[in-house]
C-alpha cells in the first residue's frame, strides 16, 4: 500500500514538472507563469521543395537575377535551421510569413513535415502566411532549361496543412482575416495578424474590431501581448513604404500602443532593422539571405529582450559529413555572394555610361559594402558613406542609388541586433 502511494506521488510529480516545462522554465510567482520564456522568431524562409527544382541552368538564372536569396542552398539552410531549433529547444518558434518560394503546394507540404520534427522535439511552432504563400499564380517547377506551372495552395488549405502550428490551439481565430491569438503561457499572448490570406496587405474593418477585442481581453486577464505580422506596421525606409507597410497600419499601430503591446515583429523588407514610435517594431532579416538570421526573444513578466542569431549551416554540414566547401564555409560564402551580387548591380547599371571605370568601381564598392551592412543590421561607417555619397553625386548627380544610400545614411534607427524593450 505504501509503495502504491509513493508511485502515485511520483507520477503526480512527473505530471506537474511536465506541465511546468510546457509553460516555461521555472516559476515567477504567479501560478502557470514562467520565469523565462524563450521564443525564436524568423521570417522569409522562401523554402522550395527539392521536388520542384534540379538547381539547373534556368533556376540558376532566376536566382542570379533575384535579390540575393540563397535559393540554391535553401534545402541545406532549412535543414540546418530545423536541427538548430531541435538542439536549442526554445519554448516556441514563430515563422512570420513567406514560408515558401512562391506558394507551391509541395513546398508547404515538405516544410510542414520539417516543422513537425521541431514540434515533436517539444517546441511549439506558430506560422503566418506572407505575400508569397497563398494563391500564387507563378508557382513553378524548374528542370534544366524549362519550367512548368505547379499547384499553389489556398487559404483554407493553408490553415488545414499548418493546423498544428498555431491554428488548432488558438485562443481566438478571426475567420475574416485568418489572424489568431495563441496563449504562450498564462501571462503572455501572441497575436498573429494575417494580412495575406484573404486581403491584399490590409486588415479588414471587422478584423480591426476583433483585434481590439483581443487586446481588451488580454488586459482584462492581466496578460501581456506581443504582436506579429508579415508586412510592417511602422515605416522603416522612406523609399520603401508602399507595399511594405500594411496599407491600414495607421489604424492598427495606435491600437497596439493604446493597449500596451510589448513589441511588434515582422519581416518582408528583407533587412535587419528596428524602429520605434512609442512602441518598437523589429524586422528580422530572412532565413534565406545572408546571414540567415532569426531572433531570440527572452520574456519574463518584468523584461523582454531580443537578440539576433544566425543559422550555423557549416556546423550542420560538418555534422552530416558533407564535403561541399561552400557549405563547410557557409558564412564567408554567403557574405561574399551577397557582396558580389550588389557590386555587379552597379557595374551593370553603368555599363553603357561614359563615367571612368575607376569611378564606377568606387561606386560599386560603396554600394556593396553599404547594402551588405544594411541588410545584415551591422554597423555602417557613416563618415565613409557620406564621402562616397558626395563623390557619387559629383559623378552622376541625383539618382535612385544616391537616394537609397542617403536614406541609409540618415537612418537613426535602434540597434537591430540586440534590444532591451523594458
Amino acid at each position: 500500500m505504501k509503495k502504491k502511494r509513493i508511485c502515485a506521488l511520483l507520477l503526480a510529480l512527473c505530471l506537474l514538472l511536465s506541465a511546468c516545462a510546457q509553460r516555461g522554465r521555472g516559476e515567477d510567482g504567479a501560478e502557470g507563469e514562467p520565469k523565462e520564456l524563450r521564443i525564436a522568431i524568423a521570417s522569409d524562409l522562401h523554402y522550395l521543395s527539392q521536388e520542384l527544382t534540379d538547381n539547373g541552368p534556368l533556376f540558376q538564372e532566376v536566382v542570379a537575377r533575384g535579390d540575393g536569396k540563397l535559393m540554391l542552398d535553401i534545402e541545406a539552410i532549412t535543414e540546418a535551421f530545423t536541427e538548430q531549433m531541435i538542439a536549442e529547444k526554445p519554448d516556441m518558434l514563430i515563422l512570420s510569413g513567406d514560408l515558401s518560394f512562391n506558394g507551391e503546394y509541395q513546398s508547404h507540404v515538405d516544410l510542414a513535415e520539417k516543422l513537425k520534427r521541431i514540434e515533436d522535439a517539444g517546441v511549439q511552432v506558430l506560422v503566418l502566411p506572407g505575400n508569397h504563400d497563398i494563391n500564387i499564380s507563378s508557382a513553378l517547377r524548374f528542370e534544366g532549361e524549362e519550367y512548368e506551372l505547379t499547384e499553389s495552395i489556398g487559404a483554407e488549405e493553408f490553415r488545414r496543412l499548418y493546423g498544428d502550428f498555431g491554428y488548432d490551439e488558438a485562443l481566438s481565430l478571426d475567420e475574416q482575416s485568418g489572424s489568431y491569438v495563441y496563449e504562450a503561457c498564462e501571462g503572455l499572448r501572441i497575436i498573429m495578424l494575417d494580412t495575406n490570406s484573404y486581403s491584399g496587405n490590409f486588415l479588414p474593418e471587422q478584423s480591426i474590431f476583433w483585434l481590439e477585442q483581443q487586446l481588451k481581453q488580454a488586459k482584462k486577464d492581466k496578460a501581456q501581448a506581443i504582436t506579429v505580422s508579415h508586412q510592417n506596421v511602422l515605416p522603416h525606409n522612406n523609399l520603401f513604404n508602399f507595399g511594405y507597410r500594411i496599407l491600414n497600419a495607421e489604424e492598427i499601430f495606435p491600437l497596439l500602443k493604446k493597449y500596451g503591446v510589448l513589441a511588434h515583429f515582422s519581416g518582408h523588407m528583407h533587412i535587419q532593422h528596428a524602429a520605434s514610435d512609442g512602441m518598437t517594431e523589429v524586422l528580422t532579416s530572412p532565413l534565406s539571405l545572408v546571414p540567415c538570421r532569426y531572433g531570440l526573444l527572452r520574456w519574463t513578466r518584468n523584461s523582454l529582450s531580443y537578440e539576433a542569431k544566425s543559422v550555423d549551416v557549416s556546423a550542420w554540414a560538418e555534422k552530416q559529413g558533407l564535403r561541399d566547401e561552400k557549405l563547410l564555409h557557409f558564412a564567408d560564402y554567403a557574405r561574399d555572394g551577397f557582396y558580389q551580387s550588389s557590386y555587379r548591380q552597379i557595374l551593370s547599371a553603368f555599363s553603357s555610361s561614359d563615367y571612368p571605370q575607376e569611378s564606377i568601381e568606387r561606386m560599386a564598392r560603396c554600394f556593396a559594402e553599404t547594402n551588405l551592412a544594411y541588410f545584415t543590421g551591422e554597423p555602417i561607417d557613416r563618415e565613409k558613406l557620406a564621402r562616397d555619397l558626395e563623390f557619387w553625386m559629383e559623378t552622376t548627380g541625383e539618382s535612385f542609388h544616391t537616394a537609397y544610400l542617403r536614406s541609409i545614411l540618415e537612418d537613426d534607427a535602434l540597434n537591430p541586433l540586440q534590444i532591451e524593450f523594458r
